[in-house]
């Protein structure tokens, strides 16, 4: 077994340096580097940065596009953007003007802001712990996004414009947080116009990736081997995951097809609508890490098929819940108006999924299937025609509000 380790550990090092000696003779995009603010600039749009401390002490950073280039409207309604696991607000902003939500959005007279959850690359912070020195930083789920992220986010936009409310897009994860927030703290839906899901990511048992099957199937096994190794900060900036993806993943290497196949096996087969011309691009910022227990929480729902709370196993939940196992979120009180949009090709969010959550939830004023049976999870920021496909469709109903 060990000498099989470290067969394995010598290749991977071995082709690590393959691939950075190859990839130092290609061009990566030339805003490989910048960041949000940055790149909002690099686009000639203007930028703000707001740092929020939530309840529980964490320094959540938010960006802030507050008009158009070319719409410089004063009475603006806010809209807040929340990106997917391991996402940031980079990835709405990254693909340009004619592209992303968020410019889009800006130019039809919204004042947008994009929020970055606790422990990715932009909030990696604390009052008081260290996230480098003090693992107990790690010890959050999306149930602390929930509770905790997404109401300072609220809280912070409501205060600075002196709007009583705002519209709420959320992808992926960011589906889940704002749930579990309706759920736990109902008071803050009176302020959310519009709750505009992307790909929503509620229940989501029972998934298509063989990927997303297998690390569920033997999640014991793989977090007592990152537990024994001192992990709680996963697929972070220097992680060696992702330094291995940042080698393979440009546009100009012949190891591009490679780096498709990881995304593609845990997201849905696209091609057509990769934009391979940013793939340098995107993998300067993606993955951006998260907390080991935050994946163990998702995990557990997908193995589960339920939208509950974390499970801390029998014991620990009589302790925590006062009960054997963890205690469901109450879908019905997400009140507020909703809307969903997914597709067929999307191998996390399985869409019988989310019929079924279009039948639970109690106000949904839309249900949008992208026409398209190639569109997978990851088009939903990213494909070559969002616009066209999705896009318009969203911001035609955000109008109505």
């Amino acid at each position: 077994m060990f000498r099989s380790i470290l067969y394995i550990s010598v290749l991977t090092a071995f082709s690590i340096i393959v691939i950075e000696v190859w990839n130092k003779s290609k061009h990566k995009h030339p805003y490989v580097g910048l960041n949000v603010e940055q790149i909002i600039q690099r686009y000639e749009y203007p930028a703000e940065v707001h740092h929020v401390t939530t309840e529980d002490g964490y320094i959540l950073t938010l960006h802030r596009i507050p008009h158009g280039r070319e719409n410089h409207s004063l009475n603006r309604t806010s809209i807040l953007l929340l990106p997917g696991i391991l996402q940031t607000a980079w990835d709405y902003v990254h693909y340009g003007p004619h592209k992303c939500l968020s410019f889009l959005l800006a130019e039809k007279g919204y004042d947008v802001w994009l929020g970055n959850f606790r422990g990715t690359a932009w909030s990696r912070k604390h009052a008081v712990l260290n996230p480098d020195q003090d693992s107990s930083y790690w010890n959050f789920t999306v149930h602390e996004m929930g509770i905790y992220d997404v109401p300072a986010f609220i809280d912070h936009i409501v205060k600075f414009t002196n709007k009583h409310s705002l519209h709420y897009v959320g992808f992926s994860q960011a589906t889940i947080a704002f749930t579990i927030m309706g759920s736990e703290r109902s008071e803050y839906l009176s302020r959310v116009k519009l709750f505009t899901a992307l790909g929503p990511a509620v229940l989501i048992g029972n998934p298509i990736s063989p990927l997303l099957k297998f690390l569920v199937k033997n999640q014991d096994s793989i977090k007592t081997f990152l537990r024994f190794f001192n992990y709680r900060e996963i697929l972070k900036q220097g992680d060696p995951f992702r330094t291995y993806l940042e080698h393979i993943c440009n546009e100009n290497s012949i190891f591009a097809n490679l780096c498709l196949q990881h995304l593609f096996i845990m997201l849905g087969y696209n091609y057509d609508e990769m934009p391979m011309e940013m793939l340098s691009l995107t993998s300067s910022h993606f993955p951006s890490g998260t907390s080991l227990t935050n994946i163990e929480h998702v995990f557990q729902m997908i193995c589960s098929g339920n939208f509950s709370k974390y499970d801390y196993g029998i014991q620990g939940n009589k302790k925590k819940y006062d009960q054997e196992k963890p205690p469901l979120y109450n879908l019905s009180k997400l009140t507020v108006p909703t809307a969903l949009y997914y597709s067929s090709n999307d191998w996390a969010v399985n869409i019988a999924n989310v019929e079924k959550l279009i039948k639970v939830l109690p106000n949904v004023v839309k249900t949008y299937k992208v026409p398209s049976d190639k569109f997978n999870h990851y088009d939903f920021l990213a494909a070559k025609n969002v616009v066209r496909l999705l896009y318009s469709a969203v911001i035609d109903e955000i109008l109505k509000y």
